[in-house]
């Protein structure tokens, strides 16, 4: 399967907050101010939507999309009631919107998403929004993959096969797809930040190169700190983070080979009145000729965590780096918000293309709701915030908190 995400567009670092949103607005409309942002007109030319009609309603497309994300429908048929009641929104036909999603290029979706990251507003945000650990200077960025099941069979179409391939089907117990993330973690918001989607049984250390280009471009994530698990292991990789000025923290594989070369440091750490060694090491990786940090933790159970860096002991003591490891957690935590509570599994589409146009307009979703989360005072978490966007969707924002 092809790869299925799209480079993203620079934006001006001239960043500036936006205007407090008014209360007597629906919040239907606060929901969709920061897509109003987006230039969809442009994005509709570039990619050739409606171009054979008089009207292309990619905007409207889109924000029914997003709200079918947010809010799914059980069907395609009540799918088109939503539109015909709920405010921002004009009235679609369900064979309409099943015809438009599956025809129209999922890439469009892909870089209205890009162009809402890169908008003054979410670089605001990224900018003011308050570190989960107090003394990180940097961003750290996270890479994980997580399965989508499929509740129903899905054409892969010669779009996405070569030109020696015939289409096919993904059907419900083949694995599903796989949706690559790479996303900000270490403040309060979790901004997905770059996406690839393949079939379910791709290895997700062969998307980290597709993910790391998309990061690489945001002029807010200057030299991030990249976390990732084993999945991700590759020694070449390893020893091309020591040429730049980005590092990363992973846990290191229980049979790697190595060598100490020396002894930085032992620390003792104390919680809830057990104490713990923590060892700080260098270390030379096996057939790399390259050294690295390692950190190895005593568990609670006798056994060890080893962690691999490329962080200075002088700027980061070993506490340290296992805290920002730990930040990794918040993108599983993101993708369990995307399962139980969005759209990313039960899609109306019977095509890929279809698939994955509703996958990344509820991404899109979730960025909405961040960004009302951030504008305006809700009690909660990411799940609540939905359940009250849910069901004040046509009632004045002042009513939501």
């Amino acid at each position: 399967m092809t790869r299925c995400s799209e480079e993203s567009v620079r934006s001006s670092s001239d960043a500036t907050p936006a205007e407090n949103f008014s209360l007597d607005k629906s919040t239907a409309s606060a929901v969709y101010s920061l897509l109003d942002a987006v230039d969809s007109e442009s994005i509709a030319n570039e990619f050739d939507i409606g171009t054979h009609s008089k009207t292309h309603d990619f905007d409207n497309h889109v924000k029914i999309a997003v709200r079918e994300g947010i809010n799914p429908s059980d069907s395609l048929a009540e799918l088109q009631e939503t539109t015909a009641t709920d405010a921002a929104m004009e009235k679609m036909a369900s064979s309409t919107f099943s015809r438009y999603t599956n025809d129209r290029d999922y890439r469009a979706v892909v870089r209205t998403m890009f162009e809402l990251l890169h908008t003054p507003q979410l670089y605001h945000q990224r900018a003011v929004q308050r570190k989960r650990l107090q003394q990180l200077t940097r961003g750290v960025v996270a890479t994980d993959a997580t399965n989508l099941e499929l509740t129903r069979s899905v054409v892969v179409s010669e779009d996405f096969v070569g030109d020696d391939e015939q289409a096919y089907e993904i059907d419900t117990d083949d694995g599903g797809i796989k949706l690559h993330l790479a996303a900000r973690v270490d403040g309060e918001h979790k901004h997905p930040l770059g996406s690839t989607v393949t079939e379910g049984q791709s290895h997700e250390s062969l998307q980290f190169e597709h993910l790391y280009g998309d990061v690489e471009v945001f002029p807010d994530l200057d030299s991030p700190i990249w976390v990732f698990d084993r999945g991700y292991t590759r020694y070449k990789r390893f020893c091309g983070f020591t040429d730049i000025d980005d590092d990363f923290i992973t846990l290191l594989e229980s049979d790697a080979r190595y060598e100490v070369c020396e002894q930085i440091q032992t620390v003792e750490v104390t919680e809830e009145d057990e104490t713990r060694q923590v060892r700080d090491d260098r270390i030379e990786l096996a057939d790399t000729g390259e050294q690295f940090r390692r950190v190895v933790l005593e568990t609670s159970d006798g056994e060890e965590l080893e962690y691999l860096t490329t962080l200075a002991s002088s700027a980061y003591d070993p506490v340290d780096v296992i805290s920002i490891y730990t930040l990794r957690t918040v993108i599983e935590i993101l993708f369990r918000e995307l399962k139980q509570y969005l759209n990313v599994e039960n899609f109306h589409s019977q095509s890929l293309n279809g698939v994955l146009f509703e996958l990344f307009s509820a991404l899109i979703g979730l960025l909405l709701i961040q960004w009302l989360r951030q504008r305006h005072p809700m009690r909660g978490g990411v799940p609540q915030a939905i359940q009250e966007v849910r069901k004040h969707w046509n009632d004045t924002l002042g009513s939501v908190g």
